[in-house]
């Protein structure tokens, strides 16, 4: 009697198994499809990002800026020594630095007369649909992003090494040292967003996508977002979260969308990482 109990739990747990494998490809299946449906209209000509007043002087400074951070991720990338760990003041002085960088593009564009808001979408009258559409479009990244995570773990057949923000906020939360926690989550959720989306999203695909095009323009800009979060194992899914904040973006033509969905990601991350930190 116990051995047929034994093969019917060993069945039922290979059925659900089986089960949850096939829903979650399910899952993956639709939110591609949802995705693939944005790129389909955007690449028709039906989006929605404004790009009309950016121009030469704009592509030599992303130029500079973007080759400046690309050198900076390929440098972080090759070091032969270990990356020395997050520090309170490295984290300060990382988002002090971004800040910098967008003030210096805000008074650039606006010595040329340039109205960031209005270029950006940043005055949009319709914020429920920015909201409802942001909200929307971050559920259907997590599953892909969760998918490539995931993949690269199981090509890799090993405990991949977690970003080192991750390790940071890990040891925070273990340790109750409530100072770091909510210094990693005010950089995580406030100023990595705003600042990210207004330079990545916002000035730089804008750019490349009037010299180059959507597609390309998008292809690099996530390519050098994911870079420079100098992490080998994250690339793919922080490539394809990039991607999935242009499209956003290129949905409703305000950075406002960008921003709240990168912000609801870094969130949802970060309470993860506190859960198991507080729950090992």
């Amino acid at each position: 009697m116990g051995s047929y109990l034994s093969r019917v739990a060993d069945f039922s747990q290979n059925w659900l198994s089986l089960f949850s494998f096939a829903l979650a490809l399910a899952i993956v299946a639709i939110c591609l499809r949802i995705y693939q449906r944005l790129l389909t209209r955007v690449l028709a000509g039906r989006g929605k990002v404004s790009t009309d007043r950016l121009g030469l002087p704009d592509l030599l400074m992303s130029l500079v800026l973007m080759t400046w951070l690309g050198n900076t991720a390929a440098r972080g990338f090759v070091k032969t020594s270990p990356t020395p760990p997050l520090t309170d003041s490295s984290i300060i002085a990382s988002s002090a630095l971004f800040v910098i960088i967008v003030i210096a593009v805000t008074l650039f564009l606006r010595a040329r007369q340039i109205a960031v808001g209005r270029l950006f979408g940043l005055h949009s009258s319709r914020p429920f649909f920015i909201v409802k559409t942001g909200l929307s479009l971050i559920l259907a990244a997590l599953p892909l992003v969760f998918a490539a995570s995931t993949l690269v773990q199981w090509i890799a057949g090993e405990e991949l090494e977690p970003q080192e923000v991750v390790r940071y906020f890990s040891h925070a939360a273990e340790h109750a040292q409530w100072g770091r926690v909510i210094l990693a989550a005010v950089f995580g959720v406030i100023v990595a967003p705003a600042t990210e989306e207004f330079l990545f999203r916002g000035y730089f695909y804008g750019v490349l996508r009037r010299y180059l095009g959507v597609l390309p323009a998008l292809i690099l800009i996530s390519a050098l977002f994911a870079s420079i979060h100098l992490s080998l194992p994250s690339f793919l899914p922080l490539f394809l979260l990039a991607g999935c904040l242009t499209l956003a973006y290129e949905a409703t033509g305000s950075l406002w969308t960008p921003i709240l969905m990168h912000a609801c990601f870094n969130a949802i991350m970060l309470g993860a990482m506190y859960f198991k930190a507080a729950h090992p």
